[in-house]
Order: C-alpha cells, then sequence, then structure tokens
C-alpha cells in the first residue's frame, strides 16, 4: 500500500518552521527535496508522512536551538560581568595602592619639615627652658598668613577699581558706528573689481556673428539655429523681451522701476546702450543692475563620438544679484560702468567654462535694470540703536567679508578685558576662510554663497546657524531659516539685511533682545513672547 505524501502546504509551513528564512518559492519537489535532508540532518528517520510526528521532531530541535541561543547569551552576559567586576575590582586595588603611596609621601614630607623647622628654628619660637614650643610656632605663622591674605586682598581691590575705571573710560570713549557703511553704495566694490582684473581685456574674434563671441565653437550649424532663436526674442517695438522675465518664485523680491533690452554684438553697442539709458533716466537717483544673455556651449560623449549642443540663457532680474549694482548720478559714473561691464566681459571670455561639459561661447543680449529709490541707509530706523546696545555686531570691511567678520565673533569673541579690532577679525576670518573651502582668500570672491556654501560651512565648523531678517510692516525681527548640523551645541546667529540689491550680515550677540522672543534650545524653531 502506497503511503499518502504530506502536503505542499505541510511542507511549507514545516520548512518555514524549521527556518523562517526558507525560500518557498521553489518547485515542489525541491521543497520536497530540502524537508527530506533537513530531517535527516536532525537525525529523524521515523514517518516522514506523518506531519505530527515530523512536526514534533522539528520543534524539539528548534527548541533545543533556542535553549542553546539563550545560553550562549546568558553566558555572554556573566562573562561580561564578571570582566566588569574584575576591572572595578582592579581599579580599586590601584586605588589604595596609590593612596598608600601618597600617605607615606606625606609622612616623609611631614618629617622633612620638622627636621628643617629644628635646624632653622626662630629664638622666638623657644620656650623658657629652650626647647621649641609648636604653640607660639602656630601662632606666628596665623600672623604672617592673615597679613598675606590681608595683604593680597588689597592689592586685588586695586586692580579691580584700576581696571573698572579703565572699562569705564573705554566705554565713554566709544566712537558711534556710523551706520551709512551698513548700506554702502557699489562704487568700491566696482573699482575694486576693475582693478583686480584689469588684467582680462576683451579681445575681438573675426566673425560674422551679430554676437559677442567669446571663443571659438565646435558647430557653428547648430550654433547659428540657436543665435537665431535668441535673437528672436527681443521686441523691438517694446524694446524688451517678448514675456515677463522676472523670477516668479521669490514674490518678495525687489522689482526694478524700469527695464532695458537689447541684442549686442560689441562693446561699443553695450556703451551706446548705456549711454541711451542714462538719457532716459536722466534726473532720477537711481540704480543700475546688468544681466546678460548668453550662448552655452554643452559637449557630450567622448572623442569617437562626441555630442555638441547649444542652449540660450536670458537674462532675468535674479540674475542681475551675481554681478555689483551702480548708483548712477552722473555720467562718469556711467563710464565708471561701461569699464566695470568690459572688464567683466574680459574676465567671462578668460574663463568660459561653466562645468567640465559646458562653456559660454557667446553673449547675444542685455538687460539693465534701473532702480529708482533712495538709497537704503535709513531702511531700517531701529538698526542703529541695535548697534549701540551691542546686541549686532558689524566689522567695517571693504571686501565681500561680512559674513566671514559676523562668524569671527564665534571663534573671537570680546569680553571685558579684550576687545579685538576690525583689522585682527579680518586676519582671522581669512584663515577660517581657508580652513573651510582649503584655499587662500582671493580678491575676486563674491560673498558667502549660502545655496551652494551652507552645509560644507556648517558641518566644516559644526556649527548651527540661524538667519534672522527685519520686516517693515510692522517693523520687527523675526527668524527665517535654520541650518542644522548634528550633534552640535554651537550656535550662531545672524541678521541678513537686504535693501533690493546690496546684501549684509551682521551678529546677534542677544537674540531675545532684539526680536523680543526666546526660541526653544532643540528645535530652534518655537518661540514665546518674553
Amino acid at each position: 500500500m502506497t503511503r499518502a505524501k504530506i502536503s505542499i502546504a505541510d511542507v511549507n509551513r514545516l520548512l518555514q518552521l524549521y527556518d523562517p528564512n526558507t525560500d518557498i518559492n521553489a518547485s515542489n519537489n525541491m521543497k520536497r527535496s530540502v524537508l527530506s535532508s533537513k530531517l535527516t540532518k536532525i537525525g529523524f528517520y521515523g514517518q516522514r508522512n506523518n506531519v505530527n510526528a515530523v512536526e514534533q521532531a522539528i520543534n524539539a530541535v528548534v527548541s533545543r536551538r533556542q535553549f542553546m541561543r539563550q545560553t550562549q547569551a546568558a553566558t555572554v552576559i556573566q562573562q561580561r560581568i564578571r570582566k566588569w567586576f574584575n576591572q572595578r575590582e582592579q581599579q580599586r586595588l590601584t586605588r589604595e595602592e596609590q593612596l598608600q603611596m601618597e600617605q607615606e609621601q606625606l609622612q616623609k614630607q611631614r618629617e622633612q619639615d620638622i627636621k628643617e623647622l629644628r635646624e632653622e628654628f626662630d629664638p622666638e619660637l623657644l620656650d623658657e627652658e629652650g626647647i621649641f614650643d609648636p604653640d607660639r610656632y602656630r601662632q606666628q605663622q596665623h600672623q604672617l598668613r592673615a597679613q598675606e591674605i590681608e595683604e593680597r586682598r588689597r592689592k586685588q581691590e586695586e586692580d579691580r577699581q584700576a581696571r573698572q575705571a579703565q572699562l569705564l573710560g573705554e566705554f565713554h570713549n566709544v566712537q558711534d558706528m556710523n551706520i551709512d557703511i551698513l548700506f554702502e553704495t557699489d562704487q568700491q566694490e566696482i573699482s575694486d573689481y576693475i582693478r583686480t582684473h584689469e588684467q582680462y581685456v576683451f579681445h575681438h574674434l573675426d566673425t560674422d556673428n551679430d554676437v559677442i563671441m567669446l571663443c571659438d565653437i565646435q558647430n557653428e550649424e547648430q550654433f547659428n539655429k540657436i543665435n537665431n532663436l535668441a535673437l528672436s526674442r527681443f521686441n523691438k517695438d517694446t524694446s524688451t523681451l517678448w514675456f515677463n522675465t522676472y523670477n516668479q518664485s521669490d514674490v518678495n523680491q525687489k522689482k526694478p522701476s524700469k527695464q532695458y533690452y537689447d541684442n549686442i554684438s560689441s562693446l561699443a553697442h553695450v556703451d551706446q546702450l548705456l549711454d541711451a539709458v542714462y538719457r532716459k533716466e536722466k534726473g532720477n537717483v537711481f540704480k543700475l543692475a546688468v544681466d546678460l544673455g548668453v550662448i552655452i556651449e554643452r559637449a557630450n560623449g567622448n572623442a569617437q563620438e562626441l555630442i555638441i549642443q547649444y542652449k540660450y540663457v536670458l537674462p532675468v532680474n535674479a540674475n542681475s544679484e551675481q554681478r555689483a549694482p551702480m548708483e548712477i548720478r552722473s555720467q562718469d559714473n556711467i563710464n565708471t560702468y561701461k569699464q566695470y561691464l568690459r572688464t567683466v566681459i574680459g574676465s567671462m571670455q578668460e574663463r568660459t567654462n561653466t562645468d567640465t561639459h559646458e562653456k559660454i561661447v557667446a553673449i547675444f543680449s542685455i538687460m539693465l535694470f534701473a532702480f529708482r529709490y533712495p538709497l537704503a541707509g535709513a531702511a531700517i530706523p531701529s538698526l542703529k540703536q541695535h548697534i549701540k546696545r551691542r546686541e549686532i555686531y558689524y566689522v567695517d570691511c571693504k571686501e565681500n567679508l561680512c559674513f566671514w567678520t559676523a562668524y569671527s565673533f564665534i571663534t573671537m569673541p570680546n569680553t571685558k578685558d579684550k576687545r579685538w579690532k576690525d583689522s585682527s577679525r579680518i586676519a582671522e576670518v581669512k584663515h577660517i576662510f581657508n580652513r573651510v573651502f582649503g584655499q587662500q582668500f582671493h580678491d575676486s570672491y563674491k560673498g558667502f554663497d549660502f545655496v551652494n556654501d551652507i552645509d560644507n560651512f556648517i558641518n566644516k565648523e559644526q556649527v548651527n546657524v540661524h538667519l534672522y531678517t527685519y520686516e517693515t510692516d510692522p517693523p520687527h525681527y523675526e527668524l527665517t531659516q535654520n541650518y542644522l548640523v548634528n550633534d552640535s551645541a554651537k550656535q550662531f546667529n545672524i541678521l541678513f539685511i537686504n535693501d533690493g540689491i546690496n546684501a549684509h550680515i551682521m551678529y546677534i550677540s542677544d537674540v531675545e533682545a532684539l526680536t523680543g522672543f526666546r526660541y526653544c534650545n532643540i528645535c530652534h524653531k518655537q518661540a514665546f513672547r518674553i
């Protein structure tokens, strides 16, 4: 009589019972073979078609296996406890030996002191019989100690009064910070840029294109196609683009009063456009910002199969912040800005690569943004009083180092005994710059880029950065952004001021006094009014 085999469902169940990680997606024959091999492995040779008998055998093996694991775990715990106890016992014995040695040293020192006292005693310490009197000695030492303490107190009081008088004199002689330096025009920045980049002179390329060519191109046919598309975006009737190019993602961005757009083919054409803008805006006090429309060449593939593609990027208001604006009051300002743009274009020709695959090959248009508004020196009426109260610290520096000078108040904090000079802080931040970026500071540094630089900064310095801004309606300061790094207790609070074109960063020494709120020390977001 043929015995009935165990059903495949029971086979699956028994395999899972023996090993939960067993693959049950194999064929039925394979599963039965695996079950048979496992039963042989555990030494079961009974009725293998009897589900209950097989299950009991497997349960016995599984229970024994679990018992062995628990026994091993208990053994490990016991060994760890024994090891810990032995270590503590060894530490106790070592400490007792150290105490014994210290006691012996003290005893030897005491005997040496007594010997020296007996050899060099004061006659006043002798009693009537000429024997050393310890009571007289203790009384004399007590008097000497009291005199020493009194003299030390007198000197400490004199030093405290002198230091207090010095601090009071320094406090009364502190000069008021010139608030105008916070919103200084970019004239100095532009002059410095022209001076540091004067070696970059634009070299005209002999081509028939109606654009400013920065370098040779690899595919003239594709370039001409993209070039024609880019030039066609110019609306001659309105002297602007066919569509609004403002950055709609930032609703709070300051919009220019007027924009002037045109295609350009030479540096002389750029000069003509600047003169035209000055004539139209003459009589207005305005700031002039600029962005350039460029054509980018991208090379994909390798030397055997090189694919050349072109694209154009239109000028937009958001990108104008990458270049220094200038307050225009006279023709001299326009002439300076002409020289600045020539230097910028010459610098672009010197460094055309945007990354390893792309490079800027041509400039086809220019967008000039005119901002008609008074200078932002009085944009924040309460800022001056906060600086005087030392809730905000600012270092006067002609270079784009306001973020780094603010951070110097973390690495070099002022104290009652020491107030660091601006020159010392500038030297310190250049050292920090080298530590964070791995390179020396250079005069062409554009400033701290929160988008690209903040992660590297907080990880290198292990510091949490909290960004505060000023709102005018109603006037108040508020927390807008946190840049946090794990397991860091160091906090760096900064105030970010943006007048639409210029941006300034200052160190906040007292957040509660500045904002009127106390922020949570854990999440740094929740706050309550104080």
